[in-house]
């Protein structure tokens, strides 16, 4: 089976707006971007410490992100969208080239490492090491991608970070210790400077699993919403 591309996001929330984001995140903003063609699953994470929050959308290509069923979702969101995007802190956007997947099962714990660093020029010396810890049942789960071409600004966001040649890697596990221990020891090997970060599984979602996973739009969720809205 081909390895799926994907796009990750970092993002933070405003202080006192975490529920209101998590019930939108949930029940409008993930299964919407499902609905959109070429979107196969979605996942949501929390970070361990802090109130940070890591999402990955895993795709067919990324040619998935430059269809006019995307850009709808980009410039004609709903409501409870356009009030969201007001609410978020530190935006960070990854369209990733798959490069190297191995997975056994869904890890409640996900470690990440971002790299500054070309995708092929990483799996040269990561691979005998994540084969290694996969052999030895240190993560259940190694995925390697990222871009090889500098991005450009996304138009929600436009002054967040804009992609350079860079990959991630995502650890998945059980438990937080094997997937940080064997990030650092991929980070010491690649002499990069390079902080892992800790994460909690929150949502997993496939698009098989929507209402109605033939609609390239999903309904929008402004019942919702209401009780969010003061007065």
């Amino acid at each position: 089976m081909t390895a799926p591309s994907f796009l990750v996001l970092w993002n933070g929330v405003q202080p006192g707006r975490q529920d209101e984001y998590e019930n939108w995140h949930s029940t409008e903003h993930m299964p919407e971007r499902l609905g959109t063609p070429g979107f196969l699953a979605a996942r949501r994470y929390r970070a361990a410490t802090g109130d940070d929050y890591f999402t990955i959308y895993e795709m067919e290509t990324l040619a998935a992100l430059e269809s006019p069923a995307y850009a709808a979702l980009m410039h004609q969101p709903t409501s409870w969208s356009l009030r969201m995007r007001q609410a978020m802190t530190g935006f960070r956007r990854l369209p990733c080239l798959p490069a190297w997947h191995r997975r056994m099962g869904l890890g409640g714990t996900l470690v990440t490492l971002r790299l500054d660093l070309p995708v092929d020029a990483a799996l040269e010396t990561l691979r005998p090491i994540l084969e290694e810890a996969l052999h030895q049942g240190a993560v259940f789960g190694a995925v390697l991608g990222g871009s090889d071409a500098a991005g450009k600004p996304y138009p929600v966001f436009p002054d967040a970070p804009v992609p350079g040649v860079e990959c991630l890697l995502l650890l998945e596990g059980s438990e937080a210790a094997g997937p940080l221990a064997l990030a650092q020891r991929c980070a010491a090997a690649l002499a990069q400077d390079a902080t892992p970060q800790i994460w909690r599984l929150l949502q997993s979602l496939r698009r098989s699993e929507l209402p109605d996973p033939m609609l390239a739009r999903q309904p929008s969720r402004d019942d919702l919403m209401r009780r969010w809205l003061p007065g």
